[in-house]
């Protein structure tokens, strides 16, 4: 009996009434539906004894009254909770925009934050999750946890962004949590306590944005330039003495052409080079080549399928930039934008994830 009770108390049906009816307005509201009630029953009882009550009418009349001002002020508190709603999506819908807008326009950074969702966006993901999704029901459980409710807001922006959640249109009251959201809860929380470039996490979501607004050459275009960043400025640079290997196999290649010497020598982000020139670099020279190395004898196969798949992914992303650059075919051109979004997802990924590892290590 009591688990059925804990259940009940628990469905989000429930837990709506309870904000109604718990709010100033509704407890005024549950004050007058008592005595209403209490009235009525008590007029039951006396008109079995007395039946000439029946032409009193203040006899019933007071009992109605109550009655109908508990109606009146639990659907003011429910306005009340409506209106509340309507302004907390407007929140996020705002936050969403500038988010978008910021994204959008930003220049590009150096500073550091967590990439994609980090450990507080999954803790309101899984308040949507506990609360049904129903907004007067998320929003009471923000103000009960020891974020803040604009923390809150962005957090909520920035997941319906990443495409986590769904955010209700019109008068909807209910926040959807979307398939890759649900896997997202599934990972393990350490998943999302490390930092890796914001810069890079920028460029991601922009690439997405562009997506979405139908700008699938420009959105090629980022994920190119995006994974040309993240070797120059953050993956490349992690590699003991990169700038002298780099430099050298410059020399090697062009001899003593002293004009194309300067023109390729490493500049970190000006860098002159092509994709595949600066991910083979990376991979035969940093640890991730070398973590591949010594996993060789013991998992060879497991070994070679990852290093070809992530030979394949930067292959694909360059070629498809490269075709882009030239021409625009047709009816593919929203495939490939897309798929080079979840290609690059993947391999940053993979690559940041080792570069946790590295500093775990240390």
């Amino acid at each position: 009996m009591l688990m059925l009770l804990i259940k009940i108390m628990e469905n989000p049906y429930a837990k709506m009434l309870r904000l109604v009816i718990l709010s100033p307005l509704g407890i005024i509201g549950v004050s007058f539906l008592f005595l209403g009630a209490a009235g009525i029953f008590l007029y039951g009882i006396l008109i079995a004894y007395k039946p000439s009550l029946v032409y009193q009418w203040q006899s019933w009349m007071y009992p109605l009254i109550f009655l109908f001002l508990a109606f009146v002020f639990i659907d003011f508190s429910l306005t009340s909770e409506k209106r509340s709603t309507r302004e907390f999506i407007r929140a996020v819908r705002n936050a969403e925009k500038k988010m978008s807008e910021g994204i959008i326009k930003k220049n590009i950074s150096n500073s550091t934050s967590e990439f994609g969702p980090n450990s507080r966006d999954i803790e309101i993901l899984k308040m949507v999750k506990d609360s049904g999704g129903y907004v007067p029901i998320l929003r009471q459980q923000i103000i009960d946890s020891p974020f803040d409710i604009q923390e809150g807001i962005e957090s909520i922006a920035k997941l319906s962004l990443l495409e986590y959640l769904r955010i209700p249109e019109g008068k909807g009251m209910k926040i959807i949590i979307t398939s890759k959201g649900l896997d997202a809860m599934e990972l393990p929380p350490i998943t999302f306590a490390s930092l890796v470039p914001w810069d890079i996490s920028l460029m991601l979501i922009r690439a997405n944005l562009l997506y979405s607004e139908g700008n699938y050459e420009k959105t090629i275009l980022e994920i190119y330039n995006l994974l040309e960043r993240a070797l120059k400025v953050h993956l490349i640079p992690t590699i003991e003495n990169y700038r002298e290997k780099w430099n050298e196999k410059i020399e090697n290649k062009v001899g003593n052409d002293a004009k194309a010497r300067e023109m390729y020598s490493w500049k970190g982000e000006k860098t002159i080079a092509s994709l595949n020139a600066l991910w083979n670099f990376y991979k035969k020279n940093s640890e991730l080549g070398k973590k591949w190395k010594s996993l060789m004898d013991a998992e060879v196969d497991e070994v070679e399928r990852m290093k070809k798949t992530m030979d394949r992914i930067v292959d694909v992303i360059a070629d498809t930039r490269s075709r882009y650059a030239h021409n625009k075919p047709g009816g593919k051109y929203k495939k490939d934008a897309y798929r080079i979004i979840k290609l690059a997802e993947i391999l940053i990924g993979v690559l940041f994830e080792n570069m946790k590892e590295k500093s775990l290590e240390n």
